[in-house]
């Protein structure tokens, strides 16, 4: 097994714990940790997130049926916008220049931790 295959994993079993324990993992943990651990590319790590949240989202997702923690009307009410916005931002991103999403994406992440901090 070669070192960058282990960061990989590592990047997974963070993003999935994170997925489980705060809802998160996809945006926050892999693709910062893709541009800044691995090199990847903006547009690729998000690619990439977009990808990996399919499988991580609905091991998740199951765990969280099994234990009775999921409110489906409000998961049913998100789904189908949370999907159509999916496919927009994808579409969106690629106009956009690299340096600007990542900007934009600090900024986002900034604003999340100061509102998760004074609320």
């Amino acid at each position: 097994m070669t070192v960058q295959t282990l960061l990989y994993a590592g990047i997974g079993l963070l993003a999935g714990l994170t997925a489980g324990w705060f809802g998160i993992g996809g945006g926050t943990i892999i693709v910062p940790a893709l541009i800044l651990l691995c090199g990847v590319p903006y547009h690729v790590a998000v690619g990439t997130s977009l990808a990996l949240i399919i499988p991580i989202s609905l091991a998740g997702a199951a765990t969280s049926w099994k234990l009775n923690t999921v409110d489906w009307k409000i998961a049913s009410g998100c789904a189908l916008t949370g999907m159509v916005g999916a496919v927009l931002g994808s579409f969106l991103i690629q106009k956009v220049p690299e340096m600007v999403a990542r900007r934009a994406f600090a900024v986002f992440l900034l604003y999340a931790a100061w509102r998760l901090w004074t609320k």
